[in-house]
């Protein structure tokens, strides 16, 4: 009778555990970007007294992962299966951060990548690098971007030299309990960074 019961439980067990794996199976995959908007924009070299150029974001670890990215208690950091972004968090964040800072430079100009250079004029330039630490939710209900920029500038006759490197912690509550909650959130906090940089950049230019 005992041996009975003991095969029925395993039997319970079987059946949950299927049903677990298959409602996983035939979950929905859904995609998340950053929803920022875009304004008809035009700049030219000629009314710019700067250029800066912004390389792509460098995230640590599996941070740079399609999978949306939640940091657990015990220091493991879990991507998401079923909750993606829709295309490569570092292409994602430097693209948004190009944006935020050629629309708030507007005596710069601000380009992605490091572009082959001819002209003599245009060899002294600053460069823009971030280095992203944290770039996840957490089970206390924040979305977390931490990390630090660092700036650097180039000349024709002295080369390249680093001017500043700033850390930064931007930490705040989702405004939604869920992905679509925590996408908006870390936008808004890839955000809050980048005009935080443009406003350090400009008085840089003045001095």
């Amino acid at each position: 009778m005992r041996t009975f019961l003991r095969i029925q439980f395993f039997a319970v067990i079987g059946v949950v555990l299927l049903s677990g794996c298959s409602q996983s199976l035939n979950a929905p995959v859904k995609y998340y970007q950053f929803e920022q908007s875009i304004k008809p924009m035009q700049r030219s070299s000629t009314n710019t007294s700067a250029q800066l150029r912004i390389n792509t974001v460098s995230l640590r670890g599996a941070l740079n992962n399609r999978g949306i990215a939640m940091k657990m208690d015990n220091n493991q950091v879990n991507a998401a299966n079923y909750h993606l972004w829709s295309e490569a968090p570092d292409q994602m964040l430097t693209a948004s951060a190009h944006q935020t800072l050629f629309t708030t430079l507007d005596n710069w100009m601000v380009v992605k990548g490091l572009p082959v250079i001819t002209d003599k004029d245009q060899q002294s330039y600053y460069e823009l690098e971030y280095e992203l630490h944290h770039f996840n939710g957490d089970n206390q209900g924040n979305a977390d971007i931490s990390g630090l920029w660092r700036l650097y500038y180039t000349s024709f006759e002295n080369g390249r030299s680093l001017k500043t490197i700033h850390y930064f912690s931007e930490v705040n509550p989702l405004t939604g309990d869920d992905y679509e909650g925590l996408v908006e959130s870390l936008e808004q906090n890839w955000q809050n960074i980048n005009q935080q940089v443009a406003t350090t950049l400009s008085v840089l230019i003045q001095e």
